[in-house]
């Protein structure tokens, strides 16, 4: 695209002003629609101009629709997952900009669970008292789902979830761990959840929110179910030193006892597949949720507690591959085993309770 089409930079997080482009993105969806033998991926370039468009009110709503969907149909490539990354880094985020190092972007499903327990929560808590600074963000509502998420349970648990992005820079450094919801640091991108719920489908948009980092972590970590798309999301992960992707419960982080989970790092022979039983986690126990955000608090704030064994042995598993992931322990059993001293030392417990009485004036 010529720099004469560029739309003038916004001042970061400034809603966009439309001003419609109809010719500009007619290309893109001609060349995402066309039959199957002349359709085509987009650039990564191509993409990454493609969700500018959008993401500032220069495509028409029926063109957004047909892209979304046509690309749906396609199937999203490495390269325009990348450009529609970059779109948003580059564009359309404020960044948060925390003086700890390094932290963990945790990277969850913006459309949250629905049939197992979300204890994302509690695993980035225990992560934090073993110190590692975690960052989770995301928003509510989110389709297809439109499940229970991290800040549902988070605002529950007594811990702000309102913040800006500077705020949740500052929990960061003073706590350990923050959440940033997408409507705070990519309203842009939160205003388009109108026209996402009317698809009533999964698109593209739901892998792209969970790349986006907007803290530039040094570690990433990224949940994701669906195999077929596996080789794309492994290259396009956004850790700034490591990233890790685990297919664990609904498409998110939790590793369930009992079960095998498939961990996969950024070159395709980083690969774990994780042994529970090895680890000393035998029973394949489900950790059930609910639709009630109630159920998810109470999950959590018993697992950090010893009140629920079987979701404290889940958190405990999650978190110590995780620190094992990263080289902050050495093994995944040593995390294991700093997890549980997390927990039994009452430190989880205490940065708790400094969350909950987190002010950032």
């Amino acid at each position: 695209m010529s720099a004469a089409l560029a739309p003038a930079m916004p001042t970061a997080g400034q809603a966009p002003v439309p001003s419609l482009d109809i010719g500009g993105f007619k290309p893109y969806v001609q060349a995402l629609g066309r039959g199957e033998t002349l359709r085509r991926d987009l650039t990564q370039e191509e993409a990454r101009d493609a969700l500018d468009r959008i993401l500032g009110g220069r495509a028409t709503a029926a063109q957004m629709g047909a892209f979304f969907m046509t690309q749906r149909v396609k199937g999203e490539s490495s390269a325009e997952i990348r450009g529609f990354v970059e779109a948003v880094r580059d564009r359309w985020m404020t960044p948060l900009t925390p003086a700890v190092a390094p932290v963990l972007d945790m990277a969850v499903p913006y459309d949250g669970k629905e049939r197992t327990a979300q204890l994302a929560p509690a695993i980035a808590l225990v992560l934090a008292a073993c110190g590692l600074p975690v960052l989770l963000h995301g928003a509510q509502d989110v389709p297809t789902k439109a499940g229970v998420t991290p800040s549902h349970v988070l605002a529950g648990m007594g811990i702000p979830t309102n913040l800006t992005p500077r705020a949740a820079s500052g929990m960061l450094d003073d706590v350990g761990l923050a959440y940033c919801g997408a409507e705070a640091f990519m309203p842009a991108w939160h205003a388009l959840l109108p026209m996402r719920e009317e698809f009533g489908l999964r698109t593209v948009l739901n892998t792209v929110e969970k790349l986006i980092n907007p803290a530039s972590a040094a570690y990433q970590v990224t949940g994701f179910y669906h195999t077929k798309y596996i080789d794309q999301m492994r290259t396009v992960q956004t850790g700034q030193v490591a990233s890790w992707i685990i297919q664990g419960e609904e498409g998110s982080i939790e590793m369930r006892a009992g079960r095998k989970t498939r961990l996969y790092g950024v070159a395709a022979n980083a690969l774990h597949v994780l042994d529970p039983e090895a680890l000393g986690f035998p029973e394949r126990t489900p950790v059930e949720g609910s639709s009630d955000p109630v159920t998810h608090i109470e999950q959590n704030l018993a697992a950090l507690t010893e009140g629920n064994r079987t979701a404290q042995d889940q958190v405990v598993l999650s978190t110590g591959v995780i620190l094992g992931l990263f080289g902050v322990c050495p093994d995944f059993a040593a995390g294991i085993e700093a997890a549980r001293q997390a927990l039994t030392s009452g430190r989880a417990a205490r940065l708790l309770a400094q969350a909950q009485t987190y002010s950032c004036s």
